[in-house]
C-alpha cells in the first residue's frame, strides 16, 4: 500500500463511507453507493488483507453498476493477488477487454497464464506488452521464461541475455537463466551464471537452494566432483517446506556421474531406506542411470518396481507408478536393443502417459511427430 493509499484510508471522508458501508452490511441491507465508494472500500480490504471482503465489495459495484469498469480490474486485482491464477486470467481478459493497452495488466496476465501452465498464451501476452513497452524489464524476463517452458532454448537464451544485460544481479533470473543453459548443454556459462548468482543471494534469496542444487550439476557436469558435492552441502543449510530434496539420491547422482558405481549405490540405498515412497524413489534411481547412459542398471531397476508394485501392499499405488515406469522402460529396452519389449511398453507408455513418452522419445521419432503417431515409424528408427 502506497502512503498516499494509507492517508486516505485514514481520512474523515473515507472513514464515513467505510462506517457507511460497514454499517448496512452488519445491518442486512444492501449498501446503495456510488461505484467509486464501492471499490473504495474494497481497496481498502486489499490493503488489510481481507480479500473476501474485497469481493463481497466489488461484485455488488458489478451488481449495482454492471457497465463499470473499475469492479471488473478490481476482481481481477483480487483473483491474482490471491493466487487464484486461473480465475485471474478470466478476470484480466475482461480488463483487457475494456483497456487494450493496460500494460500492467498484460504483465499480470502473462505471469498468471505461466502458473497456469498456458505458455504459448504467456508468450503472446508478453508480445502485446512489449509492443506497448519494448524496453519493459519484467516483460523480456516473462518472454525468456516462456520460451524455455516451451522448450525453446536458444530464443530463450536470447532473451535472457537481453534482460541480463539491463538487470544483472537479478539473482532469479540468473538461475533460470542458468537453468535453460543446461538444456542446450551449455554447462560452463550455466555454472558462471550460478556461481554469480550464489554470490547475490548470499544466503538471504528464496530461490538460494535451487541456485545451490542447480550448481552441484553443473560442476559435476563440467568436472568438478567436490564442488559439485560441496554445492550440496551448502544446500542443505537452506530448509524450504515446499522443496523436497533427497540429498542421498543427488549425492549418489554425482559419484555415478564420475563411475564410483560402487560409492554411487552406497547413497541409492541410504535414499531407499528412508524413503516414504520406495517405487518412486527406485524410479528417480533408474532415470539417474539412464542420465548416465548405464541402461542395463536401468532396466533392472524397473523390472524390480513392475514385479513389486503387484504386490497387494501397493495396489492402491499401481496406476500411478506403471503410468511413471512405462516411459522409462520403453525407453530402456530402445537403449539396450530389446525391440520387442521396446515396442510392448511403447504402446503401454503412449496410452498411459503420452506427455512423458514424448519427453523421453522426442529426439529419436520425427520432429513434430505426436506420440499417438510414434507406432507408424517403429520400422524406420
Amino acid at each position: 500500500m502506497q502512503e498516499d493509499d494509507e492517508d486516505y484510508f485514514n481520512s474523515d471522508d473515507f472513514l464515513d463511507i467505510l462506517h457507511r458501508y460497514e454499517h448496512e452490511v452488519t445491518i442486512g441491507q444492501q449498501p446503495y453507493m456510488d461505484c467509486d465508494e464501492l471499490i473504495d472500500v474494497a481497496d481498502y480490504y486489499m490493503s488489510k488483507g481481507r480479500h473476501e471482503d474485497a469481493k463481497q465489495a466489488t461484485i455488488l459495484a458489478m451488481d449495482l453498476y454492471p457497465e463499470a469498469e473499475d469492479p471488473v480490474t478490481m476482481m481481477a486485482d483480487i483473483f491474482f493477488e490471491t493466487q487464484h491464477w486461473s480465475e485471474a486470467v478470466v478476470w484480466l481478459n475482461k480488463v483487457l477487454d475494456n483497456t487494450p493497452f493496460d500494460i500492467q495488466a498484460w504483465l499480470n496476465i502473462t505471469d498468471a497464464q505461466i502458473q497456469c501452465d498456458q505458455f504459448a498464451e504467456a508468450l503472446e501476452s508478453t508480445e502485446y506488452a512489449l509492443a506497448i513497452q519494448p524496453s519493459n524489464n519484467h516483460a523480456l524476463l516473462q518472454k525468456a521464461y516462456a520460451l524455455s517452458r516451451m522448450e525453446r532454448f536458444k530464443e530463450a537464451d536470447e532473451w535472457f541475455h537481453k534482460y541480463l544485460s539491463k538487470c544483472p544481479e537479478d539473482e532469479l533470473a540468473l538461475y533460470h537463466s542458468a537453468f535453460n543453459l543446461c538444456f542446450l548443454e551449455q554447462y560452463e556459462e550455466a555454472n558462471e551464471m550460478l556461481i554469480k548468482a550464489e554470490q547475490l543471494s548470499q544466503g538471504l534469496s528464496p530461490e538460494h537452494l535451487n541456485i545451490c542444487l542447480q550448481r552441484s550439476y553443473t560442476e559435476a557436469r563440467i568436472g568438478h566432483q567436490q564442488e559439485a558435492l560441496d554445492a550440496l552441502e551448502r544446500a542443505k543449510g537452506f530448509n524450504d517446506p515446499y522443496t523436497q530434496v533427497d540429498y542421498n539420491i543427488l549425492t549418489g547422482h554425482i559419484h555415478l556421474l564420475f563411475s564410483q558405481k560402487e560409492k554411487a549405490i552406497e547413497y541409492f540405498s541410504q535414499a531407499l531406506h528412508d524413503s516414504k515412497n520406495l517405487l518412486m524413489t527406485m524410479r528417480n534411481i533408474a532415470q539417474i542411470f539412464m542420465d548416465c547412459q548405464d541402461f542395463v542398471s536401468a532396466t533392472k531397476i524397473v523390472q524390480e518396481i513392475e514385479e513389486a508394485v503387484e504386490k497387494p501392499e501397493y495396489q492402491d499405488m499401481k496406476e500411478e507408478v506403471t503410468k511413471a515406469i512405462y516411459p522409462v522402460q520403453a525407453y530402456c529396452y530402445y537403449q539396450t536393443g530389446h525391440k520387442a519389449e521396446f515396442v510392448h511398453y511403447l504402446q503401454k507408455a503412449i496410452e498411459l502417459n503420452p506427455k512423458d513418452t514424448q519427453f523421453f522419445f522426442k529426439d529419436i521419432f520425427p520432429l513434430g511427430a505426436k506420440p499417438e503417431e510414434y507406432m507408424f515409424y517403429i520400422d524406420s528408427i
